[in-house]
């Protein structure tokens, strides 16, 4: 681990025609209008003044018409007269270019969808934050005493492809806050446990949740029985395999739901700058949701599954707390905070009464 004092850094990289290079995060513009590029295998959407790298040189998609080579032929350009939020990497290193999954190459920008589990309103008031320790765990609380924790797990193979990742999130702050993290898409699944293990005790024997499918049940296995961590989540204690948690499909679509009202209603404080990019990726795919092309969506998992979590009787009897309340007790709050006070108008009625009351009493009427 890295001291906290060192200057913030995070390993994040991007394709370009020089090989990945290093840059610094993303920002968001809103545009009223777009141009969708038709070409024999596919179609891009882009902002007007978007800029494609051809022969060296940039040409602004405005400019492109019917019949160019913009690294594919265009067939066909719509005008798209609906807005939509578009993306730019910041401060791509050896040129500022990168490559689009598709082949073309672009300056200094790529596009997204509107189409994201997490509000934009949501998504633009995230914040990263440093972390004060740095490594394959970023730390960004240290544990305390008398607070509770939650460790939410994702598997992957250990191939160098999808990453194996853990999120710690703080159940006893209101918002609920992520502490820590861990990704790598390197680690083997036979020693991931005793790396779960090990952060597990260090934030006071945290509550331990792993997706079981494909590899996560060796992960759950090996924590739960070689190394007896008993505070590990089971499904059944009558079921056999049934250590960690199997995501299907209800799971995932509570656990979406579950995780936009949480974040979206500020009940989930989420501070990781891998963490909160993966969540502007995290799109519509049909009936569910998962990581646009060419992007991952490990540690939006990991909070999928907290989400999850937290409306089940589990969490309600470890916190005697449900969403709902949560939700609830904040919805009402804002109504009595818009409810204008009733005040009292002195319109001098009661003083006159008692004047003619006094006046009544001498016998003079």
């Amino acid at each position: 681990m890295e001291n906290s004092n060192k200057s913030f850094t995070i390993n994040m990289q991007i394709l370009t025609p020089s090989g990945f290079q290093p840059f610094e995060g993303v920002a968001r513009y809103w545009h009223d209008k777009s141009l969708k590029f038709v070409f024999e295998d596919g179609n891009v959407e882009t902002a007007y003044d978007h800029r494609f790298i051809i022969n060296d040189k940039e040409v602004f998609a405005r400019d492109v018409k019917i019949g160019d080579n913009i690294g594919k032929t265009v067939k066909d350009i719509v005008e798209i007269s609906e807005g939509d939020y578009f993306y730019d990497p910041v401060n791509v290193s050896n040129g500022k270019i990168y490559n689009h999954d598709n082949g073309l190459i672009s300056h200094n920008t790529f596009f997204g969808t509107g189409n994201t589990l997490i509000s934009a309103d949501a998504l633009m008031n995230m914040k990263a934050e440093p972390p004060v320790a740095v490594g394959d765990v970023n730390v960004y609380a240290e544990p305390k005493e008398n607070h509770d924790y939650i460790m939410t797990v994702d598997v992957a193979k250990g191939r160098g492809q999808d990453y194996s990742t853990f999120n710690i999130i703080d159940i006893t702050t209101r918002p609920f806050k992520q502490v820590a993290c861990y990704r790598n898409n390197l680690i083997s699944p036979i020693l991931f446990p005793d790396i779960i293990h090990k952060w597990a005790k260090r934030y006071k024997e945290a509550y331990v949740i792993i997706e079981s499918n494909d590899q996560g049940s060796v992960v759950a296995n090996g924590l739960y029985y070689d190394i007896e961590y008993e505070n590990t989540h089971v499904e059944s204690m009558i079921k056999a395999g049934a250590i960690g948690m199997t995501m299907n499909r209800k799971v995932k679509r509570i656990g979406c739901s579950n995780l936009k009202d949480l974040i979206e209603e500020k009940k989930l404080e989420i501070v990781d700058l891998n963490t909160i990019s993966e969540c502007s990726t995290f799109e519509a795919r049909g009936n569910s949701f998962e990581a646009s092309d060419g992007n991952h969506d490990d540690l939006v998992m990991n909070l999928v599954m907290f989400a999850w979590y937290v409306g089940t009787e589990n969490f309600f009897n470890q916190t005697d707390m449900t969403i709902k309340q949560m939700l609830y007790e904040e919805k009402m709050r804002q109504i009595e905070d818009e409810i204008v006070p009733v005040g009292i108008i002195d319109d001098g009625t009661e003083e006159k009464t008692s004047h003619w009351k006094e006046v009544e009493s001498t016998g003079l009427f």
